[in-house]
């Protein structure tokens, strides 16, 4: 017979919600199926607060590292359940805290006991001293002390109210909210650091985010298109299901170039891209914009250029990073697998044509006179007309 381990899966913030609590769980289960869907011998059980897997003790390392990728879980830990036997109990933890006595001349523990069935007959600091103690007995001599604040090892004893789990290790969640419970949104994705994290962020907060790249081959080549490609595949791990849409930007940048104002091109870039990203979102039914803009990071991202780049969509944009500095931002990166990818050599669309003196204070009335000298309805239509749409799930 098969070898099996326990998962217990915790969750937090769900837990604050209301009569939508129900909801929130089912889309958090939906989504820990599908990062484990590799497997067939499987099973689920979720007892209010918390979400157990059965699954084959071979299967343990991977079903760790796949339970790392899903929004929603506060920490999980894989261990054994078994009745709440105090001598059984002991003997699992002899079992595991043993091997590692062999290796140092001593060992702080103790044992911890959450106990949600209160009808239990022993309360928790009763089952700590009751397993603890039969440990202490056999191990003492080889140098296990009890240290409950600066214990080295923690054996954890779940008692609810169908099963008693057992386990020694906690391995912490991305928290926040299960993706797909928030909605979709669009996230204008370059291939820089602070977009993939915005959207990284986003989905954290239950958002299934899709993606809106403009793209300038003519000028800047493939590797820009490559580089989002990659990006988008890093970030849709966190989610599955995310759309790309490549739309061909050349065309409005040479038109701006030839017929505006050379310190306003940035800004009249930003404001065409919200422009087109707002027409995606209308026809697919997403809720909102999501940018890597952070608080005077670069010139385009003073409060008054932010100002004239949102005044043209009615949609909401989320600006995750807004008052984040780079280093934070450059942190978060490397910590969901981004960051390598996005610092190789390739510029962005924004880059190309760059003003000497870009303007910091812009105003709204003068970009309106810069955009009434070439046809930019015009061209935002045959842009659309032209972009790619790419399932990411597919790459």
């Amino acid at each position: 017979m098969t070898e099996r381990r326990t998962v217990l899966i915790r969750y937090d913030e769900i837990g604050l919600k209301g009569r939508n609590r129900k909801f929130f769980e089912k889309c958090l289960l939906k989504n820990i199926k599908r990062v484990v869907s590799g497997i067939d011998d499987i099973h689920y059980r979720s007892p209010r607060g918390r979400i157990f897997l059965d699954i084959p003790s071979s299967f343990a390392a991977e079903c760790s590292a796949q339970l790392k990728t899903v929004p929603g879980i506060a920490s999980f830990s894989i261990g054994v359940s078994m009745n709440p036997d105090f001598d059984a109990i002991a003997a699992l933890g002899i079992q595991w805290i043993e091997p590692k006595l062999e290796s140092a001349d001593s060992l702080k523990f103790c044992v911890k006991t959450r106990r949600s069935k209160k009808s239990f007959p022993k309360t928790s600091p009763e089952v700590n001293f009751e397993v603890g103690s039969r440990i202490m007995s056999e191990l003492s001599q080889k140098g296990l002390k009890v240290n409950i604040t600066e214990a080295e090892y923690v054996l954890e004893i779940e008692i609810g109210s169908s099963e008693t789990v057992v386990f020694d290790n906690r391995e912490p969640g991305l928290a926040g909210l299960p993706v797909g419970s928030s909605g979709n949104v669009l996230c204008l994705l370059s291939g820089g650091i602070d977009s993939p994290v915005a959207a990284f962020m986003m989905a954290c907060r239950g958002c299934r985010v899709h993606f809106v790249f403009f793209d300038n081959q003519p000028f800047l080549g493939r590797g820009g298109y490559d580089k989002v490609l990659s990006l988008a595949k890093k970030i849709n791990r966190f989610q599955s299901r995310g759309t790309l849409y490549v739309v061909p930007f050349e065309e409005l940048q040479g038109a701006i170039r030839d017929h505006c104002n050379e310190e306003n091109r940035v800004v009249l870039y930003r404001r065409m891209m919200y422009r087109i990203a707002e027409e995606i979102a209308n026809r697919q039914s997403y809720m909102g914009l999501i940018t890597g803009e952070s608080l005077g990071q670069v010139a385009s991202q003073t409060l008054e250029n932010l100002a004239a780049v949102s005044c043209v969509t009615s949609l909401s944009v989320f600006r995750p990073l807004i008052g984040m500095n780079k280093e934070s931002i450059i942190t978060k990166a490397k910590e969901i697998g981004t960051y390598d990818v996005s610092i190789e050599p390739q510029p962005d669309c924004c880059s190309i044509f760059m003003p000497k003196n870009p303007v910091t204070r812009s105003k709204i009335p003068f970009l309106e006179r810069d955009e009434g000298k070439f046809p930019w309805e015009e061209l935002r239509d045959n842009a659309l007309t032209r972009m790619e749409i790419i399932k990411v799930d597919d790459l």
